[in-house]
């Protein structure tokens, strides 16, 4: 976790990089790609999902379905972390790790039992709780937990530490700065050798873990005996057992192996300038997270037949980066995977990849086209965002979820074809599409969601499917082509700024099940001519129809309660409105400057709440 708080940081400092001041040195264009990009990125690394269940804080992977227990620092008393929590909607996910501060500092808390789902914890999750203070738990100078050894101080007896068969985990930075440790043994149950686990023993010189180890975290091994030993390294390479753990500056340009490795450290060639190309290891099942992080000059990669996964943020950044390909048993790969690789030309995802993770291809400026595994069931938020090549894709029938901004910025693609067992298109998930000019949506989706189709200027048509209830905020916004519009029979909301500024729609006709419309919803519809309002319609919000130029005739329905301010204002061909009786408010500026509409017309209810300047500008 350390490491992607590193991550965070570095995306952090990118943003802010950005000064307003420079904007205006810009064309508009150029500023508004600036804004676009600063703010896809903000929202691509969004806080994750949290849920609070039984006065904990977790916090959740969608796309896995996992949890991990976030920071609570006011923990007392007992506690039994479950296996499985849900959130609001009734899913359920399972509880796998404890976050680096989950409970650090809860001196109240004096008991705590975790579940066998755990695969990931720190030290640090627990030092200075009431459970790591007790020294009645800690046995021959380790604490361990259910299974999980948490912490290994220096009243070990001997320096050879065999770590308690039956062990399932080893919390991160377990034997952290340890000077009396000189050999670990540790048994077959144990399966990752997590961040920082023997970082600074000075005079560690063996660890036996085998091939049972699958996962190595980053800087597991920094400055212990065994890497400070000169002759342990091969080429600015050292090796443990068989398993690439670090590299130092005299890495070659080009790295090759001799002697096969199994297992790579999480994050071991990150940010290295030297690297240009690499063959790894056939008996390779998994290119870690962050494994060549920002490595600038990486130019080739030759990955082995038997790979399995490639790990978040695995090639984050490799700007370079030309000459992949992906094998065919690769079923996982992980978010910010190929983050902008702005030379990649292309990169076809094998049959039985069923998740595309977020920001997976975030800024890759060369794809023109993309091939989806028949496998895959969901595309994460922000996976091909901002890839300005982009013109064509062909999403896989057998796709079930959509991330936030997954498309945004894509500017050249031209058209897509939602599959049927999409139910909703999520926030801003093809916002910027400025190309996009036809859109297929299936006849089972519920709902599109804030800003999905947001500036999308070439899409001249839309049919909302009859089973849609909702239409978000801005959901359309911006699509200055859209002439035609076909709203659903079952549609109940239309939001905020729905339609505004779609300047080519002359007719539209809103079903009888809305009984709102949101404020500034077909503000600036300088085209629309035919209006036709739902029966059952109670309220139309602030500026819902502002500026609608060529609008000449309204029948507001008999149920109207209330007009917002300016809903009607600037409509300057309005000619016949006739008010309801039932109406209660009319807000202010309601029809202001509505210079041709008579005033025989505007019979208002005794007890109407009428604001000011309503009629100001009605010269008829």
């Amino acid at each position: 976790m350390g490491f992607f708080l590193y991550l965070c940081k570095q995306i952090c400092n990118r943003i802010m990089s950005y000064h307003f001041t420079h904007l205006f040195s810009l064309s508009w264009r150029g500023a508004m790609m600036v804004i676009v990009t600063v703010l896809l990125s903000v929202g691509m690394r969004a806080a994750e999902p949290t849920a609070f269940v039984d006065d904990i804080v977790y916090t959740l992977d969608y796309e896995h379905l996992t949890a991990e227990v976030a920071a609570n620092p006011k923990t007392t008393g007992e506690l039994t972390i479950p296996e499985q929590i849900k959130d609001g909607a009734g899913r359920s996910y399972t509880v796998v790790s404890l976050s680096e501060n989950a409970f650090k500092g809860c001196k109240s808390l004096i008991s705590i039992v975790l579940p066998k789902t755990i695969r990931q914890l720190y030290r640090s999750s627990l030092e200075g709780t009431g459970v790591y203070a007790n020294r009645d738990l800690w046995k021959d100078g380790a604490l361990y937990i259910d299974g999980c050894l948490i912490a290994v101080d220096k009243t070990i007896p001997k320096p050879k530490f065999v770590v308690a068969d039956g062990t399932r985990v080893i919390a991160g930075g377990a034997f952290q700065g340890n000077k009396v440790v000189t050999a670990v043994v540790i048994p077959s149950s144990v399966s990752r050798i997590d961040v920082f686990t023997f970082k600074d023993c000075k005079n560690l010189q063996k660890v036996t873990f085998g091939r049972h180890i699958t996962s190595i975290g980053r800087d597991a091994f920094t400055g212990c005996g065994i890497y400070a030993n000169s002759k342990k390294w091969k080429k600015g390479i050292l090796y443990i057992d068989s398993c690439l753990v670090a590299v130092n500056k005299e890495l070659p340009a080009k790295v090759t192996y001799k002697t096969p490795y199994r297992l790579i450290a999480e994050g071991v060639f990150a940010q290295n300038k030297n690297l240009q190309s690499v063959e790894l290891s056939p008996l390779i099942e998994q290119v870690p997270a962050a494994c060549f992080y920002e490595c600038p000059n990486l130019k080739t990669v030759k990955l082995p037949a038997g790979l399995k996964e490639i790990g978040a943020f695995a090639f984050y950044r490799c700007g370079l980066l030309g000459d992949v390909q992906v094998p065919a048993g690769v079923t996982m790969v992980g978010a910010g995977a190929f983050y902008e690789c702005s030379a990649l030309p292309a990169l076809t995802l094998p049959d039985g990849v069923e998740i595309i993770g977020k920001g997976c291809f975030y800024g890759c400026k060369q794809f023109t086209a993309f091939h989806f595994p028949a496998s895959l069931k969901l595309i994460g938020d922000g996976a091909f965002a901002g890839c300005v090549r982009l013109e064509s894709i062909q999403l896989p029938a057998g796709l079930e979820d959509l991330g936030k901004q997954c498309f945004a910025g894509c500017s050249a693609l031209e058209k897509v074809a939602i599959p049927a067992k999409v139910v909703a298109i999520p926030q801003e998930a093809f916002v910027g599409c400025i190309h996009i000019f036809k859109v297929t949506l299936p006849e089972n989706l519920y709902a599109i969601h804030d800003g999905a189709f947001k500036g999308c200027g070439m899409l001249e048509r839309i049919t909302i499917p009859d089973r849609t209830f909702a239409i978000g905020k801005d959901a359309f916004n911006g699509c200055s082509s859209l002439e035609k519009v076909s709203l659903g029979e079952d549609l109940h909301t239309i939001d905020n700024g729905a339609f505004a500024d779609c300047k080519h729609i002359e007719q539209i006709v809103i079903p009888d099940a809305v009984t709102s419309i949101g404020a500034g919803a077909f503000a600036g519809c300088y085209g629309l001519r035919k209006l036709e309002l739902p029966r059952k319609l109670e309220q139309i919000e602030r500026e819902a129809f502002r500026d609608c130029r060529a609008l000449r005739e309204v029948k507001l329905p008999k149920g109207l309660e209330k007009i917002g301010a300016r809903a009607f204002a600037s409509c300057k061909q309005l000619r016949e409105v006739t008010l309801p009786n039932h109406l209660e408010e009319l807000g202010e500026e309601a029809f202001r400057d509505c210079e041709m509409l008579p005033s025989l017309l505007l019979a208002l209810p005794d007890d109407c709440i009428v604001g000011k300047n309503a009629f100001k500008g009605c010269k008829e």
